[in-house]
Formats: structure tokens, sequence, C-alpha cells
């Protein structure tokens, strides 16, 4: 990723200069599909829950912004600077779903199709300095992604090599797909998106305190405390890192 900030308005501007790099006006008159053409920024197959999750979280972007602007509470004046073109912005993403053409989409924000320079772009970019002002967090580096993926890959296959009951490594597995799809969406959702699958995992297996003993028998008790410890430490913000990992160690047992 190469945002720095990462908040709704960071990530869909972000994809949408990103979507008309890759499909100039020149192209995007071509009667491409909207859809294709967004699936193939994000790296996704279209016609995959994977592709409908990641167009479905792009389409969502522009209410989460309009969402998190209200919760700000800033001056109905400012309040309305900041939303003007949302609107736009949230026709252009019904097109989006709605399978249109991709100019049709541009120009639903952009007159002439010029996404960089539509005051959609330019709003949405003070809208992104605001909320970054309010909660500065920060967008993951391609370094910690990528410890993220290799992480959780490792973690899998020796669940799958484990002689875990058909419950235990049912749960691990599933949670363990939730959060690399999280990771490989993190242009989408933001590392609130990992924070939020990781979230589930961990409840997960503290809901089901007798997978610890499963985990112990297979000697991955410990890999596994090592493991949330080291993820929560790439993921969290501030005093979250120290302080999830030692209750999860608690809960875990001795």
């Amino acid at each position: 990723m190469t945002l720095t900030h990462d908040n709704p308005a960071t990530r869909l501007r972000d994809v949408l200069l990103a979507v008309h790099r890759a499909f100039p006006n020149s192209r995007a008159q071509e009667s491409i599909s909207s859809w294709q053409a967004f699936a193939q920024v994000l790296e996704v197959e279209q016609y995959t829950s994977a592709g409908l999750h990641a167009i479905a979280g792009i389409a969502h972007l522009p209410d989460l912004v309009v969402e998190s602007i209200r919760a700000l509470n800033e001056e109905p004046e400012e309040e309305a600077h900041l939303l003007l073109h949302l609107d736009g912005l949230q026709a252009a993403m019904a097109g989006l779903v709605a399978r249109r053409e991709l100019y049709k989409v541009f120009t639903a924000f952009a007159p002439g199709g010029e996404v960089p320079r539509s005051a959609a772009l330019h709003s949405l970019a003070s809208a992104a300095r605001v909320l970054h002002k309010a909660d500065p967090l920060h967008a993951m580096s391609n370094e910690d992604v990528a410890r993220l993926e290799v992480l959780i890959v490792d973690l899998m296959d020796e669940v799958n090599a484990a002689k875990l009951p058909l419950s235990t490594s049912l749960l691990m597995l599933r949670h363990l797909h939730a959060l690399l799809q999280a990771v490989h969406m993190m242009r989408v959702s933001g590392r609130g998106g990992v924070e939020g699958a990781f979230d589930a995992f961990l409840g997960a297996v503290v809901r089901r305190p007798e997978t610890a003993e499963p985990l112990h028998e297979a000697n991955l008790l410990d890999r596994f405390r090592e493991w949330v410890s080291t993820v929560n430490g790439i993921i969290s913000v501030g005093t979250g890192a120290a302080g999830l990992g030692q209750q999860v160690m608690r809960m875990l047992g001795p």
C-alpha cells in the first residue's frame, strides 16, 4: 500500500485514482464494465465471492465517509463543506454495483470523466485530512502486510498438519482464511478490517476454551500464543499491542 492515512476517504480516493490511472478517459470510453475495471485494479476475480466482497466494500466507502464526518460533530457549515459532492460519489458507486460502463461511473462525479481534477476528489482529500487529524490512524506498511500474510499462511499449514479434532481445525482455519482475506482487502477495508477479523478469531477461541487442550496436545499452544502476540503487535495501535495480547495469553491458560 502507498497510503499514509487510513480512513474511508483516503481509501476511496486512492482506489478511484488507481482505476483512472489504469483506465484513463481514452480507455474508459471503450464500453469497459466498471465492475471489471475495479476488480482488475483490486486484483480480484470479478465473478468470485472475493470479487463481490471487494466491490461491495468499495461501494460502501462513500457512506462510511458520510458517517465518519457526521460523527465529528463539526459546525454545520464545515460539515456541509466536507460532505459536498459525496452524493455524486454515492451515485457513482450505485452505478458500479449495477455494473454500468466505467465512463458513466466516472462522469457521475467527475465532469468529462476527469477524475483527478474533480471537485469530489478534492472533497475527499479534505475529508481525509480532517478524519486523520481526529483519529490519526496510519496505513500498514507493505512490509507489515507481507509479514502478516506469511504468519497467517504458516499457521494454516501447521494447523493442517497437526492432528487436531475436526471442530478445532475448522474453527482455526475458517478464521485464518477470513483474516487472510482481510489482509488481501486492506486497500478496501483498511487495517480496521484486519483488526476486526483478528478480534473475531480471538473471540471465537476465547468463547471455546476447550480449544486450548487440543492445541496443547498437538504442541501448538505455545506456538499459537507466540503467533497471537506477534500478529497483535503488528496490527494494534498504542496500548492495544500489549494489553490485548496479555489478556489473550491469560485466557488461553498457563
